[in-house]
């Protein structure tokens, strides 16, 4: 692939979920209740959850979607054109590296990838929605549903090759803890947990510490991804904008508000602001397609906030070390192929930055070793390290240590 490592590890890969990803598995009591699509009518099949339109994703995820990499040139700011994630669109549904996991391996082969984080679609757009009262009863029954298919159809990386993440909800600590244990016994080594506060609580509160220190004691590792948070609401009906703006269609201020930076900074700062790395120094979080520019502001932020605090003005404690000392620690960061990469390795440090293609989705890498072209400046030990060896070494850790 490149003088510095022949196949590479991905950190975002994801599939396109088949209607039934919800459906296939779930308790009869919950079958009408929880995520399916409506493919009644002509067009994009519809997605629902429950008797409610879905908010984030109005059509099937793999419907009228633009093929992987479509936006690159766009999103590089090389062309005012392809800014639409539809435009020239496939059926992705019918692309068997998108919805097969043998036809994925063999595409992983092609294109030089050893092995990847595979991550939902669907699955990262749907979690708060199902916490709202109205469909608060069939959210742990949807979660267990979508994480059984995500088993049969994908697995959790017994073979080294395909690591599939799990989703999973804080809405109710002891569904959480349950699951949590399920998932770890069938060999899951990551979960997805949606950003922000729940029901009033910031994550770092130690009501949640049962599930850090689950997460802690068997080494799994949290993925924040992009998708529906609680933000849009908290942060958007203020203003007058929409609390729940469909995915590619937010506004200017809906986005800047609300969506890819605000969730993923504002969550990390209450990790280290409520002392979980204090408590739980073995905790290891992943950012994945959250971009990396508020990376070294927040740092930088946190730090000059932090020197103004008295021991005795930490809620939950004082933490134990400077900020951006705790994320350099805690957090590994796969940033957008059009970020400053290079920058990120400077600020974070090199050996907490992952690859990814976020493939095949259109505003990520047609072919997931383009990454290494967003490298140049950096030595091919370094290169190694963010293309192959960062996540290779999470995976494979020994020990509580997030430093080894």
């Amino acid at each position: 692939m490149t003088a510095a490592v022949e196949r590479m590890y991905d950190a975002d890969q994801h599939y396109y979920e088949p209607d039934d990803c919800f459906t296939r598995h779930i308790e009869r009591a919950f079958r009408e209740r929880t995520v399916w699509i409506d493919r009644k009518g002509p067009g994009p099949g519809r997605m629902w959850v429950g008797d409610e339109r879905c908010h984030f994703f109005s059509v099937g995820v793999g419907d009228n979607i633009g093929p992987p990499g479509a936006m690159k040139a766009f999103l590089r700011g090389e062309s005012d054109e392809g800014g639409n994630p539809s435009l020239s669109p496939i059926d992705g549904l019918a692309v068997p590296e998108f919805v097969d996991r043998r036809a994925r391996l063999a595409k992983m082969d092609a294109q030089g990838v050893e092995a990847c984080l595979m991550l939902p679609t669907a699955g990262v757009g749907v979690e708060p929605q199902l916490r709202a009262p109205r469909h608060r009863d069939a959210l742990y029954p949807s979660v267990r549903a979508f994480n059984r298919w995500l088993e049969e159809d994908w697995g959790y990386g017994a073979d080294g090759r395909i690591y599939g993440a799990p989703i999973l909800s804080l809405a109710d600590l002891g569904e959480a803890l349950a699951e949590l244990d399920r998932l770890v016994a069938r060999g899951a080594r990551f979960v997805v947990v949606t950003c922000g506060p729940v029901d009033g609580r910031s994550p770092g509160d130690p009501h949640f510490d049962p599930f850090w220190a689950r997460l802690q004691e068997t080494g799994t590792i949290l993925v924040y991804h992009i998708g529906r948070t609680p933000f849009s609401e908290m942060y958007n009906a203020p203003w007058g904008l929409r609390p729940h703006p469909p995915s590619h269609r937010h506004s200017l201020m809906e986005y800047y508000l609300s969506f890819t930076e605000r969730p993923i900074a504002d969550t990390l700062t209450a990790l280290v602001a409520d002392n979980v790395f204090g408590r739980f120094p073995g905790v290891r979080v992943w950012s994945v397609e959250y971009g990396s520019t508020w990376v070294a502001p927040l740092m930088r932020k946190l730090d000059h906030i932090a020197r103004l605090f008295s021991k005795d003005m930490w809620r939950f404690g004082a933490p134990p070390a400077k900020p951006s000392e705790l994320l350099k620690r805690h957090l590994w960061v796969s940033p957008f192929f059009e970020d400053d990469v290079v920058g990120l390795c400077r600020s974070l440090g090199v050996e907490r930055v992952l690859a990814g293609s976020d493939y095949p989705h259109p505003e990520g890498l047609a072919s997931p070793a383009e990454f290494a072209d967003e490298l140049d400046g950096l030595a091919d030990a370094d290169k190694r390290l963010v293309l192959r060896d960062n996540f290779h070494a999470a995976v494979f850790r020994k020990g509580s240590d997030p430093a080894v």
